[in-house]
């Protein structure tokens, strides 16, 4: 995870975020994955929903002196102070449509862009916002499938069936 530094005047905290689900975190072994859906964390989702809304903590891991802070590959160790910031909670799904539609408009900038906020000196940050700008730019940019209804019937069409 990338650390960012929060700013306050001339007071420059490091962290790393962690989203933590609140009921816990529960892990598959090889077996049990084998007997899932490649989309089972998504399919999944619908019937949890059902009963009431999913949690997230967010935490802050904060940096001590002389912890790497530019490179992401680096593991902080577990003893660091841990804040929790808040937490994130997932109400509903979007139907296909408005997720469609707001695909086209979101894009994710790994880098802050508001005050009191910064990126660390990590390089890959740079190189993964220019990466998801064109990624947004592509997703805007893509024709919408054509819909049953909107076909028109040619006579190459016709001749093959």
């Amino acid at each position: 995870m990338n650390a960012f530094k929060l700013v306050k005047k001339d007071k420059v905290t490091v962290v790393r975020y962690r989203i933590v689900p609140i009921a816990g975190e529960k892990h598959l072994d090889s077996e049990a994955l084998k007997e899932k859906s490649e989309f089972y964390l998504f399919d999944e989702l619908k019937p949890r929903l059902q009963s009431g809304p999913i949690g997230f903590k967010l935490l802050a891991q904060v940096a001590e002196e002389g912890d790497v802070t530019d490179d992401a590959t680096e593991i902080w160790p577990e003893a660091r102070r841990i804040v929790e910031l808040g937490e994130i909670q997932i109400e509903k799904m979007m139907d296909d449509a408005e997720s469609a539609k707001q695909q086209k408009s979101i894009i994710f900038d790994p880098i802050p862009r508001i005050d009191g906020l910064q990126p660390s000196d990590d390089p890959l940050l740079e190189v993964r916002a220019s990466i998801y700008l064109i990624s947004g730019k592509q997703r805007r940019s893509a024709e919408e499938p054509a819909k049953a209804e909107d076909a028109v019937i040619t006579d190459a069409a016709v001749a093959t069936t």
